[in-house]
């Protein structure tokens, strides 16, 4: 699975809209968007690969929701879909701390920040299948 650049668009949206982000990491989400279009032939920023943006995307959209929120939680149960609506703050915190992105890893991260095992193991897979 993978996001199109009006997924990406449409947070950016959102991030402006909510005051969050500064401009070096909307520009950084815009040539992202850019390059899914193929309108950049840049290379992926000296600092940040593309994965990491994607990254950012996903814990962005934690804290901003939309569509990216909405294709993570259709991987989940509705018992995550509630906790991820309810505590979408907590969460972005949770995953933007944990430096190895594996499933385990970020099913620990999640139950540290409170969720339930079963919601946290819910979450954690579908943000790596998002995220991939």
């Amino acid at each position: 699975m993978t996001f199109t650049a009006a997924d990406v668009r449409d947070l950016i949206q959102r991030i402006k809209a909510d005051g969050g982000a500064g401009t070096a990491q909307l520009s950084q989400f815009d040539a992202y968007a850019n390059s899914l279009e193929g309108k950049s032939s840049a290379r992926p920023m000296q600092r940040f690969g593309w994965s990491t943006i994607v990254r950012k995307l996903v814990v962005a959209g934690f804290r901003h929701g939309g569509v990216w929120m909405g294709k993570v939680l259709k991987h989940v149960s509705p018992k995550a879909g509630r906790y991820a609506s309810r505590y979408g703050n907590k969460i972005a915190d949770a995953i933007d701390a944990v430096e190895n992105w594996g499933e385990h890893a970020l099913t620990l991260a999640l139950m540290r920040a409170g969720l339930p095992s079963d919601v946290a193991g819910d979450l954690a897979k579908a943000i790596i299948l998002v995220a991939a």
